[in-house]
């Protein structure tokens, strides 16, 4: 299991979650990616908020979007939301299922 948790900007909502199926099914590139900006990213939330057993995550989304989007429209690079990946589960994950990604990082 690879731990991650998001919240909101205004901290209403944080919620922690298993991120491995984001890196079972995330290309090389964007999980370069996710490493070099410090295992952070909003790209996880929008790929499993859909998914059944995320929900909390969906409604975190949902809050973000909606209740914080002024805030969001006035400043363009204020982020409604953040959600980072617990660095270590996710390169031991990464070691043991996908090496060739491991040994890039």
């Amino acid at each position: 299991m690879i731990r991650a948790s998001c919240y909101t900007a205004d901290n209403a909502l944080a919620i922690e979650f298993d991120a491995t199926p984001w890196f079972r099914n995330a290309d090389p590139q964007s999980i370069q990616h996710l490493a070099a900006q410090g295992w952070s990213s909003v790209w996880i939330a929008d790929a499993l908020e859909t998914r059944p057993g995320y929900e909390e995550l969906h409604r975190l989304v949902a809050y973000a979007a909606t209740r914080l989007r002024e805030e969001s429209l006035e400043d363009p690079t204020w982020a409604a939301l953040d959600c980072v990946v617990d660095p270590s589960d996710a390169q031991q994950w990464l070691a043991e299922n996908r090496p060739e990604i491991a040994a890039k990082l």
